[in-house]
């Protein structure tokens, strides 16, 4: 069974059990809610821009400059061009009328996510520099001690990104040992 699964299906659990257990939720804060539909319904209206180069340019960056051999140089050269990108992308309106029917509005939504998703990923991986699973840095491809790995937050602050390496908490399996010995 995959990591992946495993993990995810532990993570699950362990939210649920943060719902159900009677952990509070804060209210909303209006201000961000304002901002947030501003973001979203501002561009109603506006010119289109060049949706799809944008796109297009997108994943050529992501390809070439954070895939999965990456360096310094790369990741550096991505957030200039990703930052660009989302400044073409805020200039970008939706002509389209009808919301229900805004296939341009929803495409440039889309692509907006993208574009922030893909500061983010840059913005973590120029961040940790060793070598892990998926995450291989040509410029510090050695590996971290696996007993005292870490895991990368990053949080949308304003406009910046925050960073933060936070220490995995090996709460079900140890590094070296297995699902399997618990389920004998």
């Amino acid at each position: 069974m995959a990591n992946s699964t495993v993990f995810g299906g532990l993570a699950g659990q362990s939210m649920a059990r943060a719902v159900v257990g009677g952990g509070s939720l804060t209210d909303p804060d209006p201000a961000a809610i304002e901002a947030g539909l501003a973001r979203a319904f501002g561009p109603l209206g506006r010119p289109a821009g060049e949706l799809p180069a944008i796109r297009e340019a997108l994943y050529e960056t992501m390809w070439n400059d954070v895939g999965i051999l990456r360096d310094e140089v790369g990741l550096t050269r991505a957030l200039a061009a990703l930052d660009g990108l989302a400044e073409a992308v805020a200039r970008a309106g939706a002509p389209d009328g009808d919301r229900r029917y805004a296939l341009t509005w929803m495409d440039r939504l889309n692509l907006e996510n993208l574009v922030l998703v893909s500061q983010a990923i840059a913005r973590a991986a120029l961040a940790r520099t060793d070598s892990r699973g998926a995450h291989f840095r040509e410029d510090h491809p050695e590996t971290s001690d696996l007993a005292t790995s870490a895991y990368t937050v990053v949080r949308r602050q304003g406009d910046a990104f925050a960073i933060a390496m936070q220490p995995v908490a090996f709460t079900h399996v140890r590094p070296g040992g297995s699902l399997l010995d618990t389920a004998a």
